[in-house]
């Protein structure tokens, strides 16, 4: 079983339901599955082969799906890669993952350009505007599906075959090449449909793409959401307006959110504006989610949120945070669990382990590590990197936490997020969510720069709601009384807005970089 038979499934026996809509693009289930075929045919007579790597520098949008599963059908390995990455960053992957393919549109035409001559492998660069004049030397997309054929391609897909290729940031070094199989993908897709609750009947459920396609975040989901049979809408590039527009038009039930999202979508001034009723559930994770903005958002938009844990290297999820247990009033114990990342979900199992490999006791912390069909094959190429992280059948995420004595997860930080103060463990996510309850207080990220007397001292950056006003000495004392004296930041300083990733993650390894320059060591 590979991932393209949950597209065959629906098209065989749902073949007049909806699948896309985007934009002027609406087709049913069977239109689709014929345009994927179509795909797949046209790469073969190109002289892509099995195996080899195709990448896709797009913003969100059908054709995006249409090559996720196109890859899938003729056992090609997709490589997406992150739009907001520089030209030499890009170069790097294209190269790295030695990719014979690119399939890019007018937005990022002048992104690529100043390196496609150093792209060692890429032999073809298909343009897939369909309205735009098509570029000297690429292909069109549209043209190639009209001239292909829609018979089933004659390749021999397994589900051990290696489905993609997804590259994490980089925050330590150059980006690593997560190698994920069908089997990988397809497991979590499963374990998605019998742990989310998706409605009854595929044609109920209309799932929208607001999560950058290239990041795994929206992976699972959407592989669930084609064997579930639901209807796919896009926000080509994510805007709380279009957004929220989108839900409106669309009467859509379900997005996948991370929380910078999130905070602007509440923030939004005119979000009580739009018809957001047929909203049932959005799911948050890929970064920390400070409480205060749960809460808000909980009570702005009104709908049920889940919290999915994972990483790019689970493909993604290992935990869920249930609706049914976002207690925002009740005994301490059942409130604490907006803090959780909630329990390990069916087909995955999740331990935390001390430095000897033994379980933690409740309240103990330890590294977050997991086992089960969804753990990758490894890092492209890099063999030291990938026997540091798997080992005897457990993938040790880097993750650290606590659990308690019903099993709920709570995470702590990254191990290179944490700090070290006067030899003290300060965990960034404690403080940002103290510093989250100052009423002014839009955004924040905490980090540990060097200090001659502590080590490192708790420093917090932070975004001030627009028109509010806040002293650092103010939100200084404002954490003071709810977290120890030596987890309070030394020192506050304020931006107009916080780097971030592609995905929307908080770029820690940015703010870093002016306090470790010319340092030889990013510790202390």
């Amino acid at each position: 079983m590979n991932l393209y038979d949950g597209l065959r499934h629906q098209a065989k026996l749902n073949p007049s339901a909806p699948a896309v809509s985007c934009g002027d693009a609406q087709y049913t289930y069977g239109q689709f599955n014929e345009r994927v075929l179509r795909l797949g045919n046209a790469l073969t007579d190109q002289g892509v082969r099995k195996g080899d790597r195709v990448a896709t520098l797009l913003l969100n949008c059908h054709r995006y799906l249409e090559l996720y599963y196109a890859t899938a059908v003729i056992g090609v390995t997709i490589v997406p890669l992150n739009y907001r990455l520089a030209p030499k960053e890009l170069e790097y992957i294209m190269n790295d993952s030695e990719s014979g393919t690119l399939f890019t549109d007018e937005n990022f035409l002048q992104l690529i350009e100043p390196v496609m001559a150093e792209l060692k492998s890429l032999k073809r660069t298909i343009f897939t505007s369909g309205v735009k004049e098509v570029p000297d030397g690429m292909l069109d997309y549209e043209t190639l599906i009209a001239e292909s054929s829609t018979g089933m391609p004659s390749v021999t897909v397994e589900e051990e075959d290696l489905s993609g290729i997804f590259y994490t940031g980089g925050t330590t070094g150059l980006a690593k090449g997560v190698m994920l199989s069908h089997r990988n993908l397809r497991s979590n897709a499963y374990h998605n449909l019998m742990n989310f609750p998706f409605e009854n009947g595929g044609e109920g459920e209309v799932y929208c793409h607001a999560a950058p396609m290239f990041h795994l975040a929206n992976g699972a989901a959407m592989y669930a959401n084609v064997i579930h049979g639901s209807k796919h809408t896009f926000v080509k590039m994510f805007d709380p307006k279009v957004l929220l527009e989108l839900i409106q038009k669309e009467r859509i039930t379900m997005v996948i959110l991370v929380p910078a999202m999130i905070n602007f979508v509440v923030n939004y001034p005119e979000v009580g504006n739009y018809d957001i009723s047929s909203l049932r559930t959005i799911v948050y994770g890929a970064a920390p989610m400070p409480v205060e903005l749960l809460k808000k958002a909980m009570e702005v938009i009104g709908c049920d949120f889940i919290q999915g844990y994972g990483m790019t290297e689970t493909s993604p999820t290992l935990t869920i945070l249930y609706s049914d247990e976002h207690h925002t009033e009740g005994p301490e114990k059942l409130t604490r669990r907006l803090l959780s990342c909630g329990r390990e979900i069916i087909g995955v199992e999740v331990r935390i382990v001390n430095e000897d490999g033994q379980d933690v006791k409740p309240g103990e912390v330890g590294e977050i590590i997991a086992r089960g069909p969804n753990i990758m094959q490894g890092y492209w190429k890099k063999e030291a990197e990938t026997e540091a992280v798997l080992k005897n059948g457990w993938y040790y995420t880097g993750d650290i936490g606590t659990i308690d004595d019903e099993h709920y997860i709570f995470l702590l930080d990254r191990k290179k997020d944490m700090i070290i103060s006067g030899g003290e463990n300060v965990y960034s996510t404690e403080v940002e969510n103290a510093i989250y309850t100052h009423p002014a207080v839009l955004e924040a990220a905490v980090i540990g720069v060097p200090d001659e007397k502590w080590g490192e001292a708790v420093k917090g950056i932070v975004v001030l709601k627009p028109g509010a006003e806040a002293t650092a000495e103010e939100i200084i004392e404002h954490c003071r009384d709810s977290i120890a004296g030596y987890k309070v930041p030394k020192s506050i300083e304020f931006m107009d807005e916080l780097p971030k990733s592609g995905a929307g993650k908080i770029l820690k390894r940015d703010l870093r970089e002016k306090y470790y320059a010319g340092r030889e060591r990013r510790i202390s």
